[in-house]
């Protein structure tokens, strides 16, 4: 295949609009710069907003723009999607599959004009005409899917036009706050992503979205949350109780987020065990982007006060496992 000879500016703002269509993440050219030289992406880390023209295959762009959905979190990994589907395939036949059978069976149903989407009545029909395993059928169609998310939107001249439902700028990330769509939730989950690969910009994202973010965490762990209202809330940035009945009495625990670059000393320490104490709840937890002081952790444990830090690399770990593509994390992790 040939090169593209086009500007600079051009292949930026095609990346752009490749990551945010697929992505729903909208970056700068300070982003894609940032990210490939941490990520060591060649064909970007050079670009530059200019009508100088430079080279670049087309696989190398896809590979490229592959590399940077990776790095924000979007994907597992950076492999095109006709080889995540080629191991699908090989590892269906290396379990007794047939995956030229579930390939025609599949291309039968999607042409047969009856399905606007592979749901439930569509995948039963595939497995009937197939008579291939229900769970290899799943995993082939699953494959397809991964492949689908994987392709190119405009490089290829695949559509013109693409309708989604917007993106997030990353900047606004460290900027400012950043409520979502969704009133059930507390951070968007692309921003979740983000920080599941970077977990060393924690310290630099805005204050309330790292209240944000402390408070998604214990949300998904089940619990009862009610978040601050930012400013003047008396140091109690997060409530938590067990469940919804339970918020009729005190809280379980009350949580200080600090995104902090400095350590946590014994001050705070004082003044958050007081609002702990003033509310009756059972116990505090100060959650901070740095670490906390040696002689802080001491005097909880002299005077046996029920307190916990959650520092920087267990906040990382936070993330990590709300990211969409979690694996399973050991508690030793």
């Amino acid at each position: 295949m040939g090169r593209i000879l086009a500007t600079h500016s051009y292949f930026l703002d095609l990346a752009s609009e490749e990551v945010a269509c697929s992505s729903g993440v909208l970056l700068t050219d300070n982003n894609i710069k940032r990210l490939s030289i941490r990520y060591d992406i060649d064909e970007f880390r050079h670009l530059e907003r200019t009508d100088r023209e430079t080279t670049m295959r087309p696989e190398e762009f896809e590979d490229a723009v592959l590399n940077i959905r990776t790095a924000i979190g979007n994907l597992p990994d950076s492999k095109m999607g006709q080889f995540v589907m080629l191991d699908a395939v090989r590892a269906l036949y290396e379990e007794g599959g047939d995956a030229i059978k579930i390939a025609e069976a599949y291309l039968a149903v999607s042409e047969s004009g009856k399905y606007t989407s592979v749901g439930k009545g569509a995948i039963e029909e595939i497995i009937a005409i197939s008579g291939q395993d229900p769970l290899h059928v799943l995993n082939f169609l699953k494959a397809v899917g991964e492949m689908q998310r994987r392709k190119m939107n405009f490089l290829y001249g695949r559509v013109r036009q693409k309708a989604w439902d917007g993106a997030v700028s990353l900047d606004r990330l460290f900027e400012g706050e950043h409520v979502p769509d969704d009133p059930t939730v507390y951070l968007d989950q692309r921003y979740i992503d983000y920080l599941a690969r970077n977990g060393e910009e924690m310290g630099r994202i805005h204050w309330r979205n790292f209240e944000r973010l402390t408070t998604e965490f214990f949300r998904r762990q089940g619990y009862e949350v009610d978040l601050g209202k930012g400013t003047r809330d008396g140091g109690v940035d997060v409530r938590v109780w067990t469940d919804k009945d339970s918020k009729t009495g005190p809280p379980l625990m009350l949580i200080q987020c600090k995104r902090y670059r400095d350590v946590v000393g014994i001050e705070t320490v004082k003044a958050f065990w007081s609002d702990v104490h003033f509310e009756g709840a059972e116990k505090g937890l100060i959650a901070n982007t740095s670490s906390v002081s040696r002689d802080s952790k001491k005097l909880c444990e002299v005077r046996k006060w029920p307190m916990s830090f959650a520092e920087a690399a267990e906040i990382q770990k936070w993330a990590r496992t709300m990211w969409r593509h979690a694996p399973a994390i050991r508690d030793d992790e």
